[in-house]
């Protein structure tokens, strides 16, 4: 839980949970995630003290959120926000060994600094040299483009679906009906609010996983706020990333889920 500790006087929660987008990372000052931002202005507004608990981790998928929400109970909250993408319908938790074999979780110290910045970092060397070297020229016909416009477009959108993160999952993550399940048992209001990837703003739309999320929203009748109605733009996002706010972006969530935690708090001033 990325928050401050939670007090037993703290009588007005709200569960903001979600994955590394909600959590921001080391990448994202405490006081730059939209949680934070999210506390005080409601201390400000309201001269009242909202917790805003921000349940996330990296990586977790709906399932990962249930599992801490069994063990560690939902805090006497009064809302309940889970911030997902497209990904996340299909990222089941596989309790693969990650520790010592992916390089984001390393099982020693590098004695060479040098080392660890080639084996962890040596990506954006490669992603660089190709984007420099091996950038595709432009096709210079212009009736031989209009020829294929159609054609291109048609690949590209296709493209487009099948990009961004896939996970291996082959079913729909059951997190979702966990986490509805948990909010219904407690009685807490529940609502989805789906965030794209980049790729999927360039599409235009959700891809075919996000649908999946959409579709099951609606089987449960779980009200679902989707972030292209409400302007969604690339400059919301880390240079270089396809899923994570920057700072802007994080302020962007904020002032998006504000009147949402108005609506359903509905505190008086």
């Amino acid at each position: 839980m990325r928050n401050e500790e939670v007090l037993p006087s703290d009588s007005i929660v709200i569960l903001l949970i979600g994955d590394s987008v909600v959590n921001g990372g080391s990448l994202t000052d405490q006081d730059s995630i939209a949680s934070t931002l999210l506390e005080k202005r409601f201390l400000k507004d309201y001269n009242k003290r909202v917790r805003v608990l921000n349940i996330s981790a990296g990586s977790w998928g709906p399932d990962n959120i249930a599992a801490y929400l069994k063990r560690f109970g939902t805090f006497r909250a009064r809302l309940m926000c889970l911030v997902t993408s497209s990904h996340d319908a299909h990222d089941i938790m596989s309790h693969q060994n990650l520790v010592g074999y992916d390089p984001g979780w390393p099982d020693k110290q590098y004695k060479v600094a040098l080392y660890e910045l080639w084996d962890r970092y040596r990506w954006i060397f490669f992603y660089y040299f190709n984007t420099w070297f091996f950038a595709p020229t432009v096709e210079q016909n212009p009736e031989k483009v209009l020829l294929d416009s159609m054609k291109k477009d048609s690949v590209k959108k296709e493209k487009l679906n099948d990009a961004g993160i896939r996970k291996p999952g082959l079913t729909f993550n059951p997190g979702y009906e966990q986490i509805y399940e948990i909010a219904k048992k407690d009685s807490i209001p529940l609502f989805i609010y789906l965030h794209p990837e980049t790729s999927e703003i360039e599409l235009g739309h959700f891809n075919d996983q996000g649908d999946e999320i959409m579709a099951y929203a609606i089987q449960r009748n779980i009200r679902l706020v989707n972030e292209f109605s409400l302007g969604i733009d690339k400059k919301y996002y880390r240079k270089l990333d396809v899923v994570h706010y920057n700072s802007q972006g994080q302020l962007f969530l904020a002032n998006n889920l504000y009147p949402l935690f108005q609506e359903y708090l509905n505190l008086k001033k």
